[in-house]
């Protein structure tokens, strides 16, 4: 179950759409009791009947998973340029870097 806070991220809604939707009936919920306060709790299933193109949005996992794959592929571009580096001038000691840009201040 979901608390208001996760279906906003979840549906990519504001917290009024939110509101509307349960004010209309067509967002169901549970009151729950959490620390002597209720709270309301919703489901995923009503939360994807309610929002469908929440359930097309990628998940956290999904993410990082994509993250981690682009990050080994630019790791295996600096090693191939690298090497290209090297074979053009294998004498000279030459390692690519990455570089942070360092503003300057005006003065």
């Amino acid at each position: 179950m979901l608390r208001i806070s996760d279906v906003i991220e979840l549906a990519m809604v504001s917290r009024k759409t939110i509101y509307n939707a349960i004010n209309s009936g067509r967002l169901k919920y549970q009151l729950v009791t959490i620390d002597n306060r209720q709270v309301r709790m919703f489901l995923e299933e009503d939360i994807f009947n309610v929002f469908p193109k929440a359930s097309r949005a990628i998940t956290h996992e999904q993410e990082v998973q994509a993250l981690r794959e682009e990050v080994a592929s630019l790791r295996f571009a600096l090693t191939e340029l690298q090497k290209a580096v090297n074979a053009m001038d294998p004498d000279s000691e030459y390692e690519m870097k990455s570089i942070k840009r360092q503003t300057k201040d005006k003065a």
